[in-house]
């Protein structure tokens, strides 16, 4: 029986972060390109302790998470497979995958186990475990994922079983990359994103997990490559408004009709059914007046506003977020708005929302 010594994987992988080169991506070519002699796809998914002692089996040291009791550990390798061309063996990298083990009082890795959750075409990695070993994070950019990568969880049962993994939904995952959890002591979720860098640069943020639901992260001024320490010592320094202002802004989002730009017959129907509708002015988003309006849409595009402009009350604004957000109707009061935004529900935009607006600040009014 093949065995892994205590001592070359006992350091947590929470502590490793000291590159934030985004090997997930980049370093593993795709299963379904690689050709074998004698593996196939069903072969890749047999596991046995011997697999541990296989030079081609590569574990990610930056990629291990024990349970309290160290009697656990959940980590992330990859294989790699020869690809014959030419009468030339080359071996080539394929997706990583999420591993379980047992860990012997030696500190040995024994019963190893593969996630069924992982596959042939996507990368399963960084596994993270929540205080009392319950949940297990980790990312993926599989069919559950809406971004490039995502953060994801399953449930652990004590039978050793999982539930089937779930997004963690749009407060914590974006259209970019999220990866690298970790979780405290305190329940908090620590990761690292590049959603405020359209991909480029990896900032830190946190979340405080309630009842298995992350709440609004929000961001840390912290080096991604930090400390599991750092990121603490950052999140204890952020103060209670901040929270509760990416907590309202998050509240914003999931109300939010994220339509693609290109859909202009939708655009076109929104014209035609608020056209004759609409009461009230455009608003000075320069000024400091609260007044209360109703949401149809958030666009990523940076063009198309000139649709809207024949259509009487319709205003839009592009916030620093990079959505052009549009809006029907000014109004003084939330009763107003409301009896607006019902009237526009009763034509078929459920998903339209009151907010109030005090300059660019949006808000849910009480």
């Amino acid at each position: 029986m093949a065995l892994i010594p205590f001592g070359m994987m006992a350091q947590n992988s929470q502590d490793l972060y000291a590159s934030a080169d985004d090997i997930f991506n980049n370093s593993f070519a795709d299963a379904g390109t690689v050709a074998t002699e004698d593996n196939s796809d069903d072969d890749f998914f047999k596991v046995n302790d011997l697999l541990l002692a296989d030079p081609d089996f590569d574990v990610q040291e930056d990629m291990i998470a024990y349970t309290k009791d160290q009697k656990t550990v959940y980590f992330s390798a990859n294989r790699k497979l020869k690809d014959k061309k030419e009468d030339v063996k080359i071996k080539k990298s394929v997706q990583l995958q999420l591993f379980k083990a047992d860990v012997t009082e030696t500190g040995d890795w024994v019963n190893l186990e593969m996630m069924n959750f992982n596959g042939t075409k996507h990368s399963t990695g960084y596994p993270a475990l929540n205080d009392d070993d319950s949940v297990l994070y980790f990312v993926s950019d599989g069919p559950l994922s809406t971004g490039k990568t995502d953060i994801l969880s399953v449930d652990l049962y004590d039978n050793g079983t999982y539930s089937e993994p779930k997004n963690l939904g749009s407060k914590i995952n974006s259209i970019e990359r999220e990866i690298m959890p970790i979780v405290d002591n305190s329940n908090v979720l620590y990761f690292a994103s590049d959603v405020e860098s359209e991909g480029q640069e990896l900032n830190v943020f946190a979340s405080k997990v309630i009842d298995n639901e992350p709440m609004a992260p929000v961001k840390l001024n912290v080096e991604a490559n930090g400390s599991k320490e750092a990121y603490i010592t950052a999140f204890r320094a952020v103060d209670a408004e901040t929270i509760r202002m990416a907590e309202e802004a998050a509240n914003l989002r999931d109300l939010e009709i994220l339509l693609e730009a290109e859909n202009l017959a939708e655009i076109e129907h929104i014209e035609e059914v608020l056209e004759e509708e609409v009461v009230g002015s455009a608003y000075d988003f320069q000024s400091s007046n609260v007044v209360y309006t109703v949401q149809i849409g958030a666009f990523v595009q940076k063009e198309k506003t000139g649709t809207y402009d024949k259509s009487a009350g319709l205003f839009n604004y592009r916030y620093d977020d990079g959505y052009n957000r549009f809006y029907s109707g000014v109004f003084s009061t939330v009763e107003e708005a409301n009896a607006h935004m019902m009237q526009m529900k009763n034509d078929g935009y459920r998903d339209a929302f009151v907010l109030g607006l005090e300059g660019t600040r949006r808000f849910l009014p009480e």
